[in-house]
């Protein structure tokens, strides 16, 4: 929950707060997001966690998506399928239950590949976006990229594991990101109601950042979170609960300061 600080992104002021009061620590997780871990042992009814935070986000105003525009530093297929780049970039193309893609999109990501590694990176989601039919409640947290792309309909979280899937059959390493989207329109200073989100980052010689849910590259509206795999590495709240039976609610606030 806690915001990332990268170069798109300066996080000004973080917190997290756990009610009744808890032991924690942070740490850095192997995947480079920053972790609070906890432990209540106390009785208790409620079980609070905030994350606050202050954060200056840049998008990514340069309209390559819009001209098909290469970048000078990208790398070709053959570069790419160098034994080098899979060996360090192995864990962003290996494919598991998660994001398996079915045979009929590994079929339609293969013929995108007549053109450069990021073209093909952006058609691949295209595929994806048409495919699917954005839909709140249609599938489960741990509904696999096979299942989604049968139905038809998903949310953020499945059209990335979808994509994720597809670019890697093709050999594009990609990496699942985690983190928070500000609806936009609103008047400055107000308060409004943001939500989790998630895209997608595939490396081409430098990683590039795409919505597949949205189909556009970043705005300023995006606020990073955390990266990994797929959404197994960078769940926002997980561990383990001993108790009767429980619901969990989740909100998510955002303001644009002015």
């Amino acid at each position: 929950m806690t915001p990332a600080r990268t170069e798109q992104q300066t996080v000004w002021s973080s917190r997290v707060t756990i009610e009744p009061a808890a032991w924690s620590f942070s740490y850095i997780d192997y995947w480079g997001t920053e972790v609070t871990t906890f432990e209540v042992h106390e009785r208790h009814e409620r079980l609070t966690v905030h994350a606050q935070g202050v954060v200056e986000t840049r998008g990514d105003d340069l309209a390559w998506d819009v001209d098909r525009r290469v970048a000078p530093n990208d790398l070709g297929w053959a570069a790419l399928h160098d034994r080098g780049v899979v060996d360090t970039m192995t864990e962003f193309l290996a494919v598991d239950d998660r994001t398996q893609p079915p045979a009929e999109l590994i079929e339609l990501a293969a013929a995108t590949t007549q053109q450069p590694p990021r073209l093909a990176a952006l058609d691949v989601c295209a595929l994806v976006h048409d495919h699917l039919s954005y839909e709140r409640g249609s599938t489960k947290v741990t509904s696999t990229a096979r299942e989604v792309w049968e139905l038809g309909r998903g949310v953020c979280q499945d059209y990335s594991h979808v994509a994720l899937g597809a670019l890697r059959s093709i050999g594009v390493p990609a990496r699942y990101v985690s983190g928070y989207l500000h609806p936009g329109g609103g008047e400055p200073n107000k308060t409004v109601e943001g939500e989790s989100h998630s895209w997608i980052e595939w490396w081409c010689g430098s990683w590039v950042a795409y919505d597949p849910t949205q189909c556009r590259r970043l705005t300023d509206g995006y606020v990073r979170v955390g990266q990994g795999r797929d959404y197994g590495d960078v769940a926002p709240l997980r561990g383990t609960y001993s108790g009767g039976r429980s619901q969990m609610f989740v909100t998510v606030e955002m303001t644009e300061l002015g």
